[in-house]
């Protein structure tokens, strides 16, 4: 079993250059790039805002008109005989 292994990751290197070597690749088909590019940086943060987003007033604002909304198109649909 460690051989069939060891056969297989032989030949997934040989095979991955199969098609340049058959010729496999249509005409005009760019190379591979001599450097490889860099991965993203995934867990780099942005940094800290220095302002909040909302007030602690402008937040409460928002959500009582959310909660406003939120009767309305109940009551509305209530009406309409829709299902909640």
């Amino acid at each position: 079993m460690f051989s069939g292994s060891i056969f297989l990751a032989s030949c997934s290197t040989a095979l991955s250059e199969l098609p340049t070597q058959a010729g496999g690749l249509p005409a005009g088909t760019p190379g591979r790039p001599a450097v490889a590019p860099e991965y993203p940086a995934v867990h780099d943060m942005p940094p800290s805002r220095a302002a909040a987003v909302l007030t602690e007033e402008e937040r409460k604002k928002v959500e009582a008109e959310l909660a406003a909304m939120r009767a309305a198109q109940a009551k509305r649909a209530k009406a309409k005989g829709e299902p909640e």
